[in-house]
């Protein structure tokens, strides 16, 4: 009887989502998937604010040190999570209900596993991944006391990752929301208590930061108690065939993440060799602002993901395109309003993480706006991967996401520094993103709508 109350609920949703106002159905997935998608955002941003105010640039560069680490966690849960939920998406989308709790079982056993053993490793080599992560003899303690904290809180970075897209996609869009105000509310209280009041530094900052991505994934928890709840953990052994399929699905979204943590990797590099310390303290600044509105892009994509997988599974090509006509015109919205507030409020920007050191301030507010203009083209990018992703083009959502998170960066920083020195470094984002947009629009044209 239970299962087929479920099959019900989910009936009804598949209906809406084949049926119902795309511009309402988008509208209704759009706030709480922007919002849910934040919060580790939100958590490294909140993060940034109290290490640059209680600890200084030493701690700014310290934290954009170590958050390649995230990108790990964050990157293998939405390869789980993207993967998965994509997956179960378009079977419903066909008509098979059989699979989708099959799915979603091998995504979370999946993230228990892959969780705990990062935890394990990470403990084990901590030094070893604290030099990796490229840190100088002077922010190695800084770095390492922070990942000796985060490392083990991996687990409830996964796991939310991997649940999220599943809750959305079960008819439940504003848990996730309220889950990352919950989240920040607990991440500003524990920052200001633990950095200002126990003065226990980059560790407190992680402790902080680790509990509050906790208390993220208590509040998603309560779906599977709520009565939308149509997800059901299964005791079965994992099949190859599933877990190829989820991370086949999931890949660009895992090499989206990962690249983003190279690519930190590789601008701490160069700023330190032109300007030390301070060349990655600026870049925390910006890149944390960045960050925010990268999740904002990300988040109004996934948006779209359900109402993409749905039609697009059971043929309604016209509902497809209409889906992503409101995704291009959100992420240029977006792309114009965060381009005009960065060049022109980018010293309020700055001033949220350090007000003390003009060298930093000055050098930041030369580089922000220059970074920043690379968001016009942003959005576009992201929203159609997400697209090729949703559809099951797996391999083309993975080559623009590999070309603007990966590639062109890295060709970037290697040739634009030596013509331009660091405004080179500045402009390597939107050399990035312009080609990238070039190549992924030619793809989308040649792309043909023959599945349903």
């Amino acid at each position: 009887m239970l299962e087929y109350l479920e099959f019900q609920k989910g009936e009804q949703l598949v209906e809406k989502l084949k049926n119902d106002n795309i511009r309402s159905l988008f509208l209704k997935y759009l706030l709480p998937s922007v919002t849910g998608n934040l919060s580790i955002g939100i958590l490294v941003f909140i993060d940034t604010i109290f290490i640059g105010r209680g600890i200084g640039s030493q701690g700014l560069a310290a934290l954009n040190t170590a958050i390649p680490a995230f990108t790990i966690y964050s990157s293998t849960g939405l390869l789980l999570g993207m993967g998965g939920a994509t997956a179960a998406a378009v079977d419903i989308g066909r008509g098979n209900h059989q699979g989708k709790n099959k799915i979603f079982s091998h995504s979370v056993y999946l993230a228990i596993s892959i969780g705990i053993s990062f935890t394990l490793l990470q403990w084990l080599l901590l030094d070893e991944f604290t030099v990796l992560l490229g840190a100088t003899d002077t922010l190695f303690p800084l770095v390492k006391d922070y990942l000796r904290v985060i490392s083990g809180s991996t687990l409830f970075y996964l796991l939310p990752h991997t649940v999220v897209a599943f809750i959305r996609n079960d008819g439940n869009p504003n848990l996730p929301m309220i889950g990352m105000v919950v989240c920040g509310i607990v991440n500003i209280l524990l920052d200001y208590i633990f950095i200002f009041i126990f003065n226990w530094g980059m560790s407190g900052a992680a402790l902080a930061t680790g509990l509050a991505q906790l208390s993220y994934f208590l509040v998603l928890l309560t779906h599977f108690f709520s009565k939308k709840n149509t997800l059901t953990l299964e005791r079965k052994r994992l099949k190859e065939r599933a877990i190829r399929r989820i991370f086949r699905i999931g890949l660009p979204s895992f090499l989206n993440e990962t690249s983003m943590g190279i690519a930190i990797f590789a601008f701490n590099l160069v700023l330190f060799k032109i300007k030390g310390d301070m060349g990655v303290a600026a870049y925390s600044i910006i890149l944390n602002v960045n960050f925010l509105i990268y999740l904002i892009f990300v988040g109004i994509s996934q948006a779209c993901q359900p109402l993409i997988s749905i039609n697009y599974g059971a043929g309604n090509h016209a509902r497809v395109k209409e889906t992503l006509k409101f995704g291009y015109i959100s992420t240029l919205i977006v792309s114009l309003a965060t381009f005009l507030v960065v060049y022109f409020l980018k010293f309020p920007l700055i001033s949220l993480f350090n007000t003390t050191d003009i060298e930093l301030i000055e050098f930041t507010a030369i580089g922000m706006p220059i970074y920043f203009s690379s968001v016009l083209f942003m959005g576009i990018n992201i929203m159609l991967a997400i697209f090729f992703q949703a559809v099951e083009y797996s391999g083309l959502s993975s080559l623009i996401t590999f070309l603007r998170g990966l590639v062109l960066i890295i060709l970037g920083l290697i040739v634009l520094p030596k013509f331009i020195g660091v405004t080179g470094v500045w402009a390597t984002p939107l050399f990035a993103e312009t080609l990238t947009l070039i190549i992924a629009v030619f793809l989308y044209k040649r792309f043909k709508y023959t599945a349903g």
